[in-house]
C-alpha cells in the first residue's frame, strides 16, 4: 500500500533573472491532487491568457501556456512579480483543496471499505 503524502504537490513556481529580463517557468508535481488541474484545465487557461493580456505580456514570449505547465520569456521585473504571484493564487490553493479534500475522504470509514470490497471482488 502506498504511503499518504504529508504536504500537497504543489506546482512549481520558478522565476528566473536572465540578463536585463526575466522568465517565469510552472510545471504541476505527479500526484493525485493534480488531477484538479487536469479538471479545471479550460477554466484554468482561460484565467492565465487574462492574466498575461492584463500584464501586456506580448504573446511571442509565451512559449507554453496552460494550468499544468508554461514558460514565459523576455519580461520586465513588474511582470514577472505580478503574473508569479498570480499563478501562486490560483495553482497553489487549487492543489491543496485538493489534497485536503482526497485526504478528509481517505479517512471516512465507510468510503475505505467501498474500495476493501472493490479489490477482493471478482464479479
Amino acid at each position: 500500500m502506498r504511503k499518504t503524502a504529508s504536504r500537497a504537490a504543489v506546482p512549481l513556481i520558478e522565476i528566473i533573472k536572465n540578463g536585463a529580463t526575466w522568465e517565469v517557468h510552472w510545471d504541476y508535481q505527479e500526484a493525485p491532487e493534480s488531477s484538479i488541474l487536469f479538471q479545471r484545465r479550460e477554466y484554468l487557461r482561460g484565467y492565465i491568457d487574462g492574466t498575461m493580456d492584463d500584464l501586456g505580456i506580448h504573446p511571442d514570449n509565451v512559449l507554453c501556456a496552460s494550468g499544468l505547465t508554461g514558460t514565459v520569456k523576455k519580461l520586465k521585473e513588474d511582470q514577472v512579480v505580478k503574473l508569479g504571484d498570480a499563478l501562486n493564487r490560483v495553482l497553489v490553493p487549487l492543489v491543496t483543496k485538493e489534497f485536503t479534500r482526497l485526504q478528509n475522504m481517505n479517512i471516512l470509514p465507510h468510503l475505505r471499505m467501498v474500495g476493501r470490497e472493490r479489490r477482493t471482488c471478482r464479479g
